[in-house]
Formats: structure tokens, sequence, C-alpha cells
């Protein structure tokens, strides 16, 4: 892990629970920027190289880099049964929120004059010429199929499990013993 700045991230103690791993950083964010402080934008990205050689993600806040993991800080951890996580190589959308967590620092709710925005001007992607990957279903990770098959159980809210409300099966586990 590279943190370039430590008094403006510093590496997160969570690093996980009972059903995940976490690789985590609490980045200082310029407080002008959110609407009911100031009129300032914040400028915040990320880039990352996908797969497991040279694979690595880096996120930028305020315009600078803020930090980066490579693809050795996702390795195999045997204690826990898990092995080597590349770089994520398939299809992924891009989620933008305000979401606040005393996970990360102190909140004052008090204070708080709700309902609170954030205000987003702009979103782009950049991607090398020589490696554009855009839609969902690229032949490496062929999705659409799959989706198509199980079209109820994306398109009906009122589906909330697999077995009880769709009548599938869960997928089978390694972990569990069934594969």
């Amino acid at each position: 892990m590279i943190i370039p700045d430590l008094d403006i991230s510093t590496f997160n103690s969570y690093t996980g629970g009972q059903y995940q791993q976490a690789t985590s950083v609490i980045t200082t964010t310029n407080q002008d920027c959110y609407e009911s402080t100031g009129q300032c934008f914040g400028n915040y990205g990320f880039e990352y190289k996908p797969g497991f050689d040279g694979a690595y993600i880096s996120w930028i806040a305020n315009g600078v880099l803020a930090w980066t993991i490579n693809s050795a800080g996702m390795a195999a951890d045997p204690a826990v049964n898990i092995s080597a996580r590349p770089v994520p190589q398939e299809p992924m959308y891009l989620l933008t929120n305000l979401g606040q967590s005393s996970n990360f620092g102190f909140v004052d709710v008090k204070h708080i004059p709700y309902p609170v925005t954030m205000k987003v001007d702009y979103i782009r992607v950049y991607q090398p010429k020589n490696a554009k990957n855009i839609g969902c279903d690229p032949p490496d990770f062929p999705t659409a199929s799959y989706i198509n098959k199980y079209i109820d159980a994306y398109s009906n809210w009122n589906y909330t499990t697999w077995v009880d409300g769709f009548n599938g099966t869960i997928p089978k586990s390694s972990f569990l013993g069934q594969c």
C-alpha cells in the first residue's frame, strides 16, 4: 500500500468482519466543498489497472493521489482460506453518493442541517486507447446470457432472496464443501 501524504490520508484500522476482508484509508476532504459550508467543488477519482501482474487501484481526493493498493495487497490469505484476488476485471458501474458513518470518524448529527445534499458537476471516464472496456458483456466476462436466464430475479423487486422469492437455488460453495 502507498500513502504519499500521511498528513492527509491515514490507514484505517478496520480490516473487515466475519464475511469480508477490507483495505481502507481515511482521507481528509475539503470541508468547504459541501453544500452547507461553501461553494467550491471537490475533485475525486480513481485509476486502476485490472488483473494480477502490475495491477493496482489508486484513489484521488482533492485533485491529488490519496492512496494506492497494489495487487500484492490482495494476496492469498491462507489463515482464512482465501486465494489471491485480482484487481477486478469484470464489468462495473460508478456509484456516487453522500454517505455518513461514524465508522470513519465523528459525525456531529446534532448540528447538521438536514436534509443535506451532495451536488455532482460531472463524472468523466478515461480509458487507455489500447484497453477500452465499455458495456456489461465483454468476451472474458459474459454476463448478458446469465442475466437474461434469470431476468425475473434482476427485474422484479418483490423477489428478495434466491430461494424464498425466486424459487431458485443458492449457488454451491467450495467453502461449505459443496463442490
